[in-house]
């Protein structure tokens, strides 16, 4: 008997080690398809985020004359939010070429968004959507101070070729003056049209000189005084339209009015 229990025992312990080896195995298994499940989602492509980002910029304030950050990558619809601090600033578009120089005339535009010493709370805003992933350049066009000419300047998606470092470079370098843009050059050759010397000895002459220069009808009419004959004057105000004694029966003007030695 004492045989057969011993036996029982024995058989009992080793089915009891087999358990414990068959559940630590298991539970072995179960680790690794965890770890396996981790290691393939983390493989897989990143979710939708839902909708575009929003990308806030602040403009001036403690920093100094610059956007922080100075630049971003954003795609298409993502927006671009720009918070106004002191003092006072604008976010204009402008071109790689010409970093302080607005692209167009309907180039986006912030115009300038004032907030002299944070006073203005919540701070003035100004938001753009961007609609492409190419780069766009932009710089604040506050003459005083020439503060695109100090660097501030700004940057989307800047590329390898055309970088953020070489535009606010090239902003510095010129220190807020570029070169004469397309209207100030118009405005130049016209007033240059405009000027001319007049050297005529005749009034059909000033009157064709005139009349080229205008690009019109020429101003000078005849006159009832032309005709060959001498010239004769006539004069339409009245005697109380001089002053008490002068111009009457006097010659060259109001007699007596000139004062000595004339």
């Amino acid at each position: 008997m004492m045989h057969v229990a011993s036996t029982s025992s024995a058989a009992m312990a080793h089915t009891a080690m087999t358990s414990s080896a068959m559940a630590a195995e298991a539970t072995s298994a179960a680790a690794m398809t965890t770890a396996i499940g981790a290691y393939t989602a983390s493989m897989a492509a990143p979710a939708a985020s839902g909708g575009p980002a929003t990308h806030t910029v602040t403009v001036g304030g403690t920093a100094g004359l610059v956007y922080a950050p100075s630049q971003i990558v954003a795609a298409v619809n993502d927006v671009v939010q720009f918070v106004f601090m002191s003092q006072n600033h604008t976010v204009t578009e402008s071109t790689f070429a010409l970093p302080c120089n607005k692209k167009a005339a309907d180039a986006p535009d912030s115009g300038f968004m004032a907030n002299p010493n944070n006073t203005i709370v919540p701070a003035p805003t100004w938001e753009y959507t961007v609609t492409g992933t190419e780069a766009t350049w932009w710089y604040c066009k506050q003459r005083t101070g020439t503060h695109c000419g100090k660097g501030m300047v700004f940057a989307i998606n800047p590329t390898v070729e055309k970088t953020f470092d070489t535009f606010k470079a090239a902003a510095i370098m010129l220190n807020g003056t570029a070169a004469t843009t397309t209207a100030s050059a118009t405005a130049a050759e016209t007033t240059a049209a405009g000027t001319v010397t007049l050297i005529a000895s005749t009034t059909s002459q000033l009157t064709d000189a005139v009349a080229t220069a205008t690009g019109g009808a020429a101003p000078i009419q005849t006159g009832w005084n032309e005709g060959g004959a001498s010239c004769q004057c006539a004069c339409f105000c009245g005697v109380a339209a001089f002053p008490q004694g002068d111009g009457i029966g006097a010659y060259g003007g109001y007699g007596g009015s000139l004062p000595a030695p004339w």
